[in-house]
């Protein structure tokens, strides 16, 4: 009879557990949006750009818009693009179009994949309506973005910022006892959207004490590219801190060529 207790209670227990762990992984689910992209609030009033989408209507800034030639910056998962534009002003005379995500400085919507690829290649064909040439600028999350709007819309050059191969990928290195990949729906394969990129030049940005994205994860990005990127700068600082080293306006004024 005791052992018949003692099989019965940990049962229980191991039921018990059971259920916290699907509770857990239930609300990780749930909370993964939140996770992927905590929207920084609005920052300035919106400029002239205004791109025309099926369901809402997105707007950003332009800065230098008489520019013969552009850059399509897609950002960071907290980050505010209007300060960005004011921050590369003097790094380049292209244009720069700066158009936050869903959700994002006071945008309508909701950012998910899907609907920020789509918004990107909308915007890059708006643009290549006023310029002669148009290159796409990624920035951590943004990298993700940029390789998929660039395999489709085959820019003349793809600069990306703290790049990585697959976001999911990033989150195991994080959380490397939890099934991440199962659980992801955004996952941003950026190692599948180089390999389709050809004749595009690119120059990759490194941050070589990057605590959030490793440097295997960028290594496996480079590697996907079918030539090789033109130009692959590491960069002694952390993951944020390439906001604060001359390093990163010199790359926007180089580009990729």
């Amino acid at each position: 009879m005791r052992r018949e207790q003692i099989a019965k209670r940990l049962f229980e227990v191991i039921l018990a557990a059971i259920v916290l762990a699907g509770i857990f992984l239930g609300a990780l689910f749930l909370a993964q949006n939140s996770l992927i992209y905590p929207a920084p609030p609005a920052s300035a009033p919106w400029g002239k750009l205004v791109v025309e989408r099926p369901d809402i209507t997105l707007h950003g800034w332009i800065v230098h818009p008489e520019a013969d030639s552009a850059w399509v910056v897609f950002g960071g998962n907290a980050l505010a693009l209007n300060p960005v534009g004011d921050e590369w002003r003097d790094c380049t005379t292209r244009a720069i179009y700066l158009m936050p995500y869903r959700g994002y400085e006071g945008q309508e919507g909701s950012p998910s994949e899907k609907a920020l690829v789509a918004d990107g290649i909308a915007l890059v064909r708006q643009v290549r309506e006023t310029h002669r040439t148009v290159g796409i600028i990624g920035i951590s999350l943004g990298t993700g973005v940029a390789t998929q709007v660039a395999a489709q819309a085959q820019p003349d050059q793809l600069l990306l910022v703290t790049p990585y191969d697959r976001l999911d990928l990033v989150a195991r290195d994080h959380f490397p006892y939890l099934p991440v990949r199962l659980l992801m729906k955004d996952t941003y394969n950026s190692a599948a959207a180089v390999a389709q990129l050809r004749g595009v030049s690119v120059a990759v940005l490194q941050a070589d004490q990057d605590e959030i994205i490793s440097s295997a994860r960028t290594r496996a990005l480079v590697a996907a590219l079918p030539s090789g990127p033109t130009r692959w700068l590491h960069v002694p600082t952390s993951h944020n801190g390439v906001w604060e080293r001359p390093e990163l306006c010199s790359f926007v004024r180089q580009g990729a060529k």
